[in-house]
Order: structure tokens, then sequence, then C-alpha cells
């Protein structure tokens, strides 16, 4: 049976495409928890109809939203992380929780465990390793965080009394919390998250700059629009990253470009074959599903309700469209609810078709990375 949620009442500040998801599985997995949304009205009026909030206020009433909540959840650009902050221990009830969902950390903990060092209230740094390009609440799904890595970031990288609730409750959202360091967080993910933003966009840009980029583009296949697809990113986002982790950005890039040389040197080397070949048995160690498909596959996470026949009428509607299923994997199944299932396809054309379809069916479902 899922264990009911030790916070009674949550709100979101910022009700953007991760805010929004993190209201919308709350609301899914945990019902009986009331989910308050603080953001602009427009925002706000989106995020109410698509069920994603019980209640909305706008930035104003920031003091009003938080001040019976058990989790304040902060989900705005990381700057505006850290104003928010400045407000909240004053206005938190005593056990409160509040946790951030920042890109970077070192900058965000600073500031949180500084303020809320003589607090009734906790605070825990926050990380879901999971997004899209799309932006906003219209983007938002349940299952974002579903098998994803939710890093907790506490002083020592060891779990604390307010992170343990926080792990608990993430583990209802579907995702996998990991305990780190600020520092530790910061240094991986400016390898494995923004040393390859700026390689994509650096190579669209390279070929942007062709005389013809038309004549590029249109030979480019599907290895080009992998390495390429982060760079529809906003640069919003990326702004404040680069503005609180440029230093660890820095030394990944000029690591990048010493490794790129080296490599270049190898070129018409027997060594190169030897780089090939580490470099394909390191990727063999990237999380995938315990089934051991192959990297070339694509998944599709679905929730399928716990009705009779609901499985079948998945499965149909992808045939009489004509996508073929290559396999089918039960991913987790929660009582009263339902199983949520991967979907795998042989590209990603077939999978962001198949979620069209199956969207248009009814059901909840998200193209996973």
């Amino acid at each position: 049976m899922e264990p009911e949620s030790e916070f009674s009442r949550i709100t979101i500040v910022g009700v953007g495409l991760i805010g929004g998801s993190f209201g919308l599985a709350t609301k899914n997995f945990f019902p009986e928890v009331t989910v308050a949304g603080v953001d602009y009205s427009e925002v706000i009026k989106k995020a109410l109809r698509r069920d994603a909030l019980d209640e909305g206020y706008e930035p104003g009433d920031l003091s009003v939203a938080v001040e019976d909540s058990d989790l304040v959840v902060l989900a705005t650009p990381i700057e505006e992380i850290i104003s928010i902050l400045e407000v909240l221990p004053e206005t938190l009830k005593s056990g409160g929780i509040v946790v951030d969902l920042g890109s970077t950390k070192r900058k965000i903990c600073s500031a949180g465990w500084n303020l809320f060092e003589d607090s009734p209230g906790s605070f825990v740094g926050g990380h879901p390793m999971t997004g899209a390009e799309i932006r906003g609440i219209g983007a938002a799904q349940p299952l974002l965080f579903e098998n994803s890595v939710f890093v907790l970031v506490t002083p020592d990288g060891e779990k604390t009394p307010a992170a343990a609730k926080l792990d608990r409750f993430v583990r209802g959202l579907g995702a996998e919390p990991s305990y780190m360091k600020p520092e530790q967080h910061d240094a991986i993910v400016a390898k494995v998250s923004h040393l390859p933003q700026l390689i994509a966009v650096s190579l669209m840009k390279l070929v942007g700059e062709e005389d013809r980029p038309e004549d590029f583009l249109s030979l480019a296949g599907g290895g080009f629009r992998d390495m390429t697809r982060i760079a529809d990113s906003p640069f919003e986002i990326w702004d404040d990253i680069f503005a609180t982790n440029g230093d660890f950005v820095r030394k990944e890039v000029e690591g990048f470009l010493t490794e790129l040389g080296e490599t270049l040197g190898r070129l018409n080397g027997d060594e190169m074959e030897d780089v090939f070949r580490h470099s394909s048995q390191l990727r063999e160690n990237l999380p995938k599903s315990n089934k051991g498909l192959s990297n070339s596959t694509f998944k599709v996470a679905v929730m399928v309700p716990d009705r009779t026949g609901a499985l079948a009428e998945l499965t149909t509607a992808l045939g009489e469209n004509g996508i073929n299923i290559r396999d089918l994997e039960l991913q987790k199944v929660r009582e009263d609810y339902g199983g949520t299932f991967q979907v795998y396809f042989d590209s990603r054309e077939a999978a962001e078709e198949a979620n069209r379809v199956i969207l248009n069916k009814g059901f909840e479902s998200r193209v996973m990375d």
C-alpha cells in the first residue's frame, strides 16, 4: 500500500514546468494533500484548470500562502529563490520544511542554511534531475519525476530529519532520492549537464555560420539531432546557472577542450580504436531499464488506471494507429491507482507519435529522455 503523505499542505512557489509537475504529481499520488501555488494570475488560472493546484495566490500574497504549509517548494529561477528565502523564516510555521528545486546548489544552500539557522523550520536543497525543453505550466505533467533521480542536498551529504521526510515524499512521486553536498552536486552537473548544453549550442552555432546552413541541416541524421536537442533550452534558465556555477563550468569546458585536442592527436593512430571501445563500454553504465534493452530504444512512461481493460485499450489504440511496440515493462504498482508502464519504441518519432495517441485516449504519459 502506498504511504500517506507526511505533509498535509504544500505550497509551490513558481508554477511552471517543474513546479506545475510537482503539483500534478502530488495531486495524482497524494490526493489528500492540499496544494497551493504562488505565481502570476494567468499562470495560476492555467494551473487551477489543470488541477495542479487547489488554491492559487499572487506573489504579493506569499506570506498568506505559506503560513500554514508543512512543505514549501521553491521552483523559480535561482536568484528569485534566494530572494524568497529571505522572507520565509519569519512566516514558516514550526516544523515546516522548505526545499528549492534550483539547478545549482552552492549559493542557494549557503543562503538557505544561514537564514534558517535560528528558525523553527528547516531548509533542504533539492534538484530533480528531469525536465523538458518546453517551459511553462502547459508542459507540466505528473510523470515528470517518474524513475528520475531527485538530489537532496544537505551540509554533510547525509540524511537529516527534514530530508528524511522529503525522501519518503519524493519516492511517492516516483523519484529516487540521492544525497549530496552542494559542492559535489555543482561539480557533477557542470560536467554531465552544463558542459553538454554548451557543446550543443556551440555545435548549432558552428553549423549556423556556414554560408548555407540549410544544406548541412538537411543531411543531419539522428546523431546530430540527439546531440543538439538541448540547444532548444531557453537562455533565461542558463543565465542563472552560469552566474552561480561559472567556475565549475569553465573548468569542465577547459578540460573538454584538452580532451578533444588529445583525441584529435590520435585521429590517425592505433589508439583511436581504444578510445572508441572504452567510451562505448563506459556508456553501458548509464542508467537504463532493468530489462537491459538497447540504448537505441525510446520509451514513453504511461499511467494505466486500475480498471478492467485499461491496458488493452492502450495497446489497441497504438495498434490502430500503426505504431509498433517494441517492448512493454511494468515499473510500479500503486494500490487503488493502477500501474506505471514504460512502453518502448524503435525511434523517437514513434515514441512522440505514441505519446500523442496515448494522451488523446485520456492516459497520463510522457516521452522519457
